[in-house]
């Protein structure tokens, strides 16, 4: 299969929102994605709070019933609102999706339909009684669930794990920060919070939307005009963080468990070229991207001191970090074998087999998105943030020509930063 060639047209249908469109027939549903960028500031709390409140009722549905009913009479579209942490930025995200017009009936008009509920969710939503911004009933039963996954998170150790290293590993710096906030920040919340919340957001946020599939990319584009074009110029967005490593710190802390959850941080400086890009990636990929990866090979396979063991690139924020589940009494092994991993490969670069491995896995990515309109729209949003605007072909044949050299030289980018070890409890050590 080739790779596709195509890269989205860029348009600014009104002030601080940007329109990426990518209207690919291939497809049999059409996708659109509009994420709303603000500083994880003191409002993030509210604006979680509020995605998941605004999706159950609006003035003209007001249940989530409602919406679902009107959602599968417009032959089985989606709407979705949610809000994470991006970077350095809370994000707000809705996604919609629908089936295009050649596969309706006749004079069927899906499009602007789902487009009119998706405004109305934050427009006009579903109001209290007695003037109440929001009814009081609904906000109830979305803070008590808001707060029952903040306090159950724990149990999903190993993401929890992950949330505690990136915590520790970067305090002081948005990017340590939750994006509810706390479990006191949603307990305080009222309804008046959440409709300051949601006025800023619809005036200060950046919006960057991509429409892909068989859309009409001009309703598009004449929607976000109508919605946001009387905004103001928008505040500035908060620059990403990167800061050099010092010396390497290490983090203990401890639950009733039985696997250990171990994780190592490292940082890198941005890359100037793409190329440079592209090798970051391969090296991530051949020190831990997978079952082909060294350490999964030798930490886990040869060694048997991990139950798993990956790398990951989150390349905007020049971060490399490596995570494992392990035994606890194994932690120093495992961070020491990492280590040495890593110094060989930036010292004596790949073999030929792993640059083979590590390309199947990076060009079977790459070839997929022709086959979905979701990780395509996804690919490009990537590529858009990052400011590389790189077609799936131009990267796939850029992989192609890097040399060992520049991998192990992308490689030597990596600098040691933190290790963290969440633990059983003394009380569940085997003696």
């Amino acid at each position: 299969m080739a790779f596709l060639q195509t890269i989205p047209e860029l348009r600014s249908p009104a002030e601080g929102v940007e329109l990426l469109c990518l209207p690919e027939p291939r497809f049999k549903r059409a996708q659109l994605s509009l994420s709303m960028d603000m500083p994880l500031d003191s409002g993030r709390a509210a604006r979680t709070l509020l995605a998941e409140v605004l999706t159950q009722g609006t003035d003209t549905l007001p249940s989530r019933l409602q919406i679902t009913r009107t959602l599968q009479d417009l032959y089985g579209a989606n709407c979705s609102l949610y809000a994470d942490r991006s970077l350095e930025s809370h994000r707000v995200t809705m996604n919609l999706g629908w089936v295009g017009d050649r596969f309706l009936p006749p004079e069927e008009l899906v499009q602007p339909r789902l487009l009119g509920l998706a405004r109305g969710l934050l427009d006009k939503p579903r109001r209290g009684a007695n003037g109440s911004a929001y009814d009081v009933e609904t906000l109830e039963r979305e803070r008590s669930s808001a707060l029952k996954r903040i306090r159950e998170r724990k149990d999903d150790r190993s993401s929890y794990a992950e949330e505690r290293f990136l915590e520790q590993m970067c305090e002081g710096e948005p990017y340590g920060l939750l994006p509810w906030d706390s479990e006191a920040a949603i307990h305080a919340l009222t309804a008046d919070d959440l409709e300051a919340a949601r006025l800023h957001l619809l005036q200060d946020a950046k919006i960057t939307c991509i429409a892909v599939g068989p859309c009409d990319v001009d309703l598009v584009e004449t929607w976000l005009k109508d919605w946001f074009g009387r905004r103001k110029a928008i505040p500035a967005q908060p620059e990403v963080v990167f800061r050099t490593p010092g010396a390497l710190r290490e983090f203990r802390e401890e639950l009733p468990m039985e696997q250990a959850q171990f994780h190592y941080g490292y940082r890198f400086e941005q890359p100037e070229t793409h190329r440079e890009h592209e090798a970051l990636g391969l090296a991530c990929s051949i020190l831990g991207g997978g079952a082909h990866g060294r350490l999964f090979r030798v930490v886990r396979e040869e060694k048997s001191l991990a139950y798993g063991i990956y790398a990951m690139l989150r390349s905007q924020k020049g971060l490399m970090t490596v995570s494992a589940g392990i035994d606890g009494e194994a932690y120093e092994e495992v961070r020491d074998e990492v280590e040495a991993q890593l110094k060989d490969l930036q010292e004596n670069g790949p073999t030929e087999e792993e640059i083979q491995f590590a390309l199947v896995n990076h060009l079977d990515r790459l070839r997929a998105l022709a086959d979905s309109g979701g990780r395509l729209a996804n690919y490009h949003l990537r590529e858009h943030w990052a400011g590389l605007h790189r077609t799936p072909a131009e990267r796939a044949k850029m992989l192609q020509e890097l040399k060992p050299g520049e991998i192990a030289e992308a490689a030597r980018r990596f600098k040691a930063d933190s290790v963290y070890l969440l633990a059983p409890s003394a009380k569940l050590v085997k003696v």
